[in-house]
């Protein structure tokens, strides 16, 4: 019996210890989106360690700059923030320094900052600048050969690059996948598979992740030629010259960066929020219970734009609120979108609705405001009318205007109380 166990305890310990990997590498790359590598330091002074603060100083100065600049626009480049020596301590979390070279005056190192992102956003928030917050999903990326035989998983140099690469952080936070036998089980090498959205949904739900992107790397006499697919489709290419003893590793290297300069560039170009404008729009939002509805409102509060939630009612089955936030209404949809959520017409005002748990949401046609057919929901869209027998007073679906309670919140247990109609924000 034992020996019998003994293969199933080893295949269920390498399973914990994928996932732990896993669940590691996404925390990680998670927090490092506000880190800034490379940032290289050659400083001088009247002692080495007079020379190694000076050189930290300017380093942490230097990085803050570079991270502002991938966040913005290039027009507002020459307006950015410029923080006090205090402030500037307070938003460094923690610096690492390598490629030290310590000499009786001078100082040089290669350093890599991480910064406070609420502190960062703040910074720019106050100066009125618009940028892209990095809110967005984990997004895997799939390292794949092709040759003439055929395209295969990679485990060498080309996985390495990307490895190096997304380690470093960016507005777009990124993982490369164990590549296990079960990686390899959900999304195979092949061309019908790498372009099969539920075969890369399949490998995507093993990481908590939003999407999979495919990076592929083909050597062509001299030359590398990098292509890389996003979760959306765009394509993303890039070549590189291979040469000298470390050609191809210093080729892939070239060739990784600028796929993802490219694909940076193209995210923060479609998710700028103008943080100088403050909205509002009133919503309901049906859950099945209480616990539901924690999970929900912290998928609203993760996304940057939003400065906060506010429950005006609440029961344990509905909740009325108000979302404050920055920008305009369509960029708070796409935000929405990528927690999974959608904000669907509800006669004059708008429902907030979990796209995991109803995923059909939004995709039905909404009808006409006064047409008293329900939308998405079964919540009649409100509509105001005057009654001469009411002596005019104004009414919502044949109801006195504080009607209209979300439906199966009334009654006992804590029913949301009946909603007056507003103006959508």
């Amino acid at each position: 019996m034992l020996r019998r166990l003994v293969p199933v305890l080893a295949a269920l310990a390498v399973a914990v210890l994928c996932l732990a990997a896993s669940g590691a590498a996404l925390a990680q790359s998670r927090a490092q989106v506000y880190t800034q590598d490379g940032v290289a330091v050659d400083e001088a002074a009247g002692n080495a360690n007079a020379a190694r603060e000076k050189a930290l100083a300017v380093g942490q100065r230097k990085a803050l700059d570079m991270l502002l600049r991938g966040m913005t626009d290039p027009r507002d480049h020459g307006r950015l923030p410029q923080p006090s020596d205090d402030q500037l301590l307070r938003l460094v979390r923690s610096i690492d320094v390598s490629n030290e070279a310590v000499a009786p005056q001078r100082y040089r190192a290669t350093l890599t900052v991480r910064f406070d992102a609420e502190g960062v956003r703040g910074l720019l928030r106050n100066a009125g600048i618009a940028f892209a917050a990095a809110d967005q999903g984990l997004s895997l990326v799939v390292p794949v050969i092709r040759t003439d035989d055929g395209i295969y998983w990679d485990d060498g140099w080309w996985r390495a690059a990307w490895e190096q690469a997304v380690g470093r952080g960016g507005l777009i936070p990124m993982l490369v996948p164990l590549g296990d036998l079960a990686d390899r089980q959900a999304l195979p090498a092949d061309g019908a598979s790498l372009a099969d959205d539920v075969a890369k949904g399949e490998l995507a739900k093993r990481y908590d992740a939003e999407g999979v992107w495919v990076a592929e790397a083909q050597v062509t006499g001299s030359q590398l030629q990098g292509r890389m697919t996003a979760a959306d489709g765009s394509v993303y290419t890039a070549n590189g010259q291979i040469a000298g003893d470390n050609g191809v590793t210093t080729a892939a290297e070239a060739v990784v960066a600028q796929l993802l300069d490219q694909a940076r560039s193209g995210w923060r170009a479609t998710n700028i929020v103008d943080y100088s404008r403050r909205e509002r729009l009133d919503a309901v939002v049906r859950f099945a219970n209480l616990s539901v509805w924690a999970e929900i409102r912290r998928r609203l509060t993760a996304l940057a734009m939003i400065e906060k939630v506010e429950e005006t009612l609440l029961s344990n089955v509905g909740a009325e609120i108000t979302i404050r936030y920055y920008g305009d209404r369509d960029g708070l949809q796409a935000a929405l979108t990528r927690q999974n959520l959608a904000l669907v017409p509800l006669g004059v005002d708008w429902e907030l609705v979990d796209r995991i748990r109803n995923p059909d949401a939004g995709m039905q046609p909404v009808p006409p405001q006064n047409s008293g057919l329900a939308p998405y929901g079964g919540v009649a869209p409100a509509t105001t009318s005057t009654s001469p027998a009411a002596g005019g007073a104004a009414t919502t679906g044949g109801a006195p205007a504080t009607g209209g309670s979300i439906p199966g919140a009334a009654g006992p247990g804590g029913g949301v109380p009946p909603r007056t109609v507003g103006t959508g924000g």
